[in-house]
């Protein structure tokens, strides 16, 4: 008997830092919970470089004028089905350095926050990136 095969949103993220603080978003719609920037893989990326793909997603969500660095993938985590969200989506996390330029968030946040790990860790995040979140800043701290 063969198993079924779970289908997938996939999506890269962007683990951007400055001066020792996370940047997080909060989503506008459903709960409104905290994540990171960065969205899905669109129909016909699917060749694309994944920092393309990213840079794609960090100039519709945080504007022309931000840029940064997009190193290494760090982390990946699964956000799973939620109500408003019918598909669980596999997340690529990228560090990504030396950010700069003014943001201006797109409708699809509310609001941004500089964080520190305390602050990051003690919002309501969206499912499924609490352990991502975890594992950034153990390796943020050379843990």
């Amino acid at each position: 008997m063969r198993k079924p095969i779970q289908l997938f949103h996939v999506a890269v993220k962007a683990f951007i830092v400055r001066d020792g603080r996370l940047l997080m978003l909060r989503e506008a719609f459903g709960p409104q919970c905290w994540e990171l920037p960065g969205g899905r893989i669109d129909v016909g990326e699917e060749t694309q470089p994944q920092a393309q793909i990213l840079r794609r997603e960090l100039r519709e969500e945080l504007g022309p004028q931000f840029e940064c660095e997009i190193a290494a993938p760090l982390v990946t985590w699964v956000r799973p089905i939620e109500p408003h969200r019918p598909h669980p989506a596999f997340l690529v996390g990228f560090e990504c350095l030396a950010p700069r330029g003014e943001i201006v968030l797109s409708d699809e946040h509310l609001e941004l926050r500089w964080t520190t790990r305390e602050e990051s860790l003690a919002l309501e995040h969206a499912p499924g990136y609490s352990a991502a979140l975890e594992h950034f800043w153990r390796r943020l701290a050379g843990a």
